[in-house]
């Protein structure tokens, strides 16, 4: 992998003729998406602490070439209500976004609200996914405001009716943060001990390996010269690691990044890495893994 890193919404990003309203930038951005029917890129704004319910959060789109539209999706305007979003995840036309107990829906094409789904008893929902039925499924960290344990770790289920079921819960998930959903079941990293799992539809959990550091916030999968893999951002090593399905773990090359929850752009072979304490997103290139081709909602 490519050491070379850019960073997008800074000012001299911006494309000519696209002048915002407001200065670009990010406030606490905490997780990334690339939205590959309008080839855009979703970022998630906390805008605060990760679990204050103070309604400032925000969802920035930006676009491949860095013009951005900081306030998309802003708490407060047009019936938006959102605290501290973090993962992503759009399905038949509708972006669910993770906000600490709740599951909150909008029309991915306009923005408009559509509904919430309270996780009763969860208390840092973290990242999202879809599965090959339309399931969505969400991570609870089980950490409170101060990082301290809280015992809620699970991955809940939301059928594409609406119902909620636990996948999986328990403190041996080991804080699950970040998932990637296949046809096989979930790919999961934890935030406590640094294990990257497996855990399929009816919740059996397959530990593949354990990263040299710990703090895993974001995980994605490639498919590139060197075949599948798994990209996940530690926050202890300041660094980002490639995990193989046969348990293989290695550090990937580049300065330090405390990236967060991190997406793919198969279509240019980016990685996106929202830096959170640093305000800004990091794009990581990745050569080989362009496809040319984005992925149907």
């Amino acid at each position: 992998m490519s050491s070379v890193r850019a960073i997008l919404a800074c000012v001299g990003a911006l494309a000519a003729g696209c002048a915002p309203a407001e200065p670009p930038g990010f406030d606490g951005p905490w997780s990334a998406l690339h939205d590959v029917v309008a080839d855009m890129y979703l970022v998630s704004n906390v805008n605060g602490q990760p679990l204050a319910k103070d309604g400032n959060g925000y969802i920035s789109r930006v676009r491949p070439d860095g013009a951005m539209e900081r306030h998309w999706l802003r708490s407060g305007v047009g019936g938006v209500m959102l605290h501290a979003p973090k993962g992503m995840a759009i399905h038949a036309g509708v972006l669910h976004v993770a906000d600490i107990d709740g599951v909150r829906r909008f029309d991915a094409a306009s923005g408009a609200p559509r509904g919430e789904i309270a996780i009763p008893g969860a208390s840092f929902l973290d990242d999202l996914a879809v599965g090959p039925d339309g399931s969505v499924y969400v991570t609870d960290r089980g950490c409170d405001g101060a990082w301290a344990a809280t015992g809620s770790d699970a991955i809940w289920r939301i059928a594409p009716d609406g119902v909620l079921t636990a996948l999986a819960k328990g403190v041996a998930l080991g804080q699950p943060s970040a998932l990637v959903a296949r046809p096989q079941g979930l790919y999961v990293a934890s935030w406590r001990d640094g294990t990257f799992a497996q855990i399929d539809y009816r919740g059996v959990r397959t530990e593949l390996a354990t990263a040299p550091t710990a703090l895993l916030a974001g995980l994605a999968r490639v498919e590139d010269v060197s075949g599948v893999g798994w990209i996940a951002a530690s926050r202890a090593g300041k660094c980002l690691y490639r995990f193989d399905a046969k348990g293989g773990v290695q550090r990937l090359p580049g300065a330090p990044i405390e990236a967060g929850d991190l997406a793919l752009d198969a279509v240019r072979g980016r990685l996106l890495a929202p830096v959170f304490a640093a305000d800004r997103l990091e794009v990581v290139s990745l050569p080989g893994a362009a496809t040319g081709a984005g992925v149907p909602r």
